[in-house]
């Protein structure tokens, strides 16, 4: 006959006072997870919970600065007319790189020069009387830009691309080259406003901010282009005088407060 092994805990009949305190100690344990996970999910649902819209308010704010632009960006281009379109490209390429030649000896860094357009297209005559376009020779263009970072130079620039071959010149479209500056002190200024505002406005209606829980922002109108006004300067010749003007950045702020309950 098989031998009964022994049970690790006692039984009721064997240690009554024992197997009473092991049972209490289970569900002492027992109630405690309970409460625990109880516990983790109400605050679980409170971090979800999204702030009801009666204890938010929100309040926009607008910041605006002033700044001189930096760099100026100039298009200029020739146009070349040939028989053959050998003949017409070899022209502009002539020509092109001449110009490129020039504007360079003005201090102006080749990097700053960018191929902007190149085309070729041939010609026709139309005959109204026939009704039939018959070729009339090629023309080729290329169109450059080139940014000038010295503004001082712009003048200069312009005045030696009409002198060297230059069919088509336009600009200066000014900017400026960081931005991140002027956006910044906008910013500030924005938020200062939205603060005061927000500031105002718990005073007026007996409110108490607590904190901000929502933040966004966007750039208004800024930093545009700036296309100068040309006044033509009789001292220089057939330079003009370029009056670069100034740039506006401008940021709105929306700011989001929870209300003191």
């Amino acid at each position: 006959m098989a031998t009964q092994q022994p049970s690790l805990f006692p039984t009721w009949q064997e240690n009554k006072p024992l197997a009473l305190a092991l049972l209490l100690t289970f569900a002492f344990l027992i109630a405690f997870l309970m409460a625990k996970t109880t516990q983790t999910l109400a605050q679980t649902r409170h971090i979800s919970k999204p702030v009801p819209v009666e204890h938010q308010i929100t309040i926009e704010g607008a910041g605006k600065v002033t700044g001189v632009p930096d760099i100026a960006s100039i298009s200029m281009g020739i146009e070349s007319k040939g028989d053959a379109v050998a003949v017409a490209q070899q022209a502009n390429t002539d020509g092109v790189n001449e110009l490129i030649n020039r504007i360079v000896a003005l201090g102006i860094a080749k990097d700053d020069l960018q191929t902007a357009n190149y085309s070729v297209y041939q010609n026709t005559t139309y005959d109204p009387d026939t009704g039939i376009s018959t070729p009339a020779g090629w023309t080729v263009s290329q169109q450059l830009t080139v940014k000038v970072r010295d503004t001082a130079k712009i003048s200069t620039v312009l005045d030696t691309a009409g002198k060297n071959g230059a069919t088509n010149i336009s600009g200066p479209n000014f900017t400026v080259d960081d931005p991140s500056a002027l956006k910044a002190q906008a910013r500030e200024k924005a938020l200062a406003d939205a603060t005061e505002k927000a500031a105002a406005l718990a005073k007026t209606l007996g409110l108490r901010l607590e904190e901000v829980i929502g933040y966004s922002e966007y750039v208004d109108n800024g930093p545009v282009p700036y296309f100068s006004n040309v006044m033509m300067d009789k001292s220089v010749g057939a330079a003009p005088e370029i009056l670069a003007g100034t740039n506006d950045v401008s940021l709105n702020v929306s700011v989001t407060y929870r209300l003191a309950e």
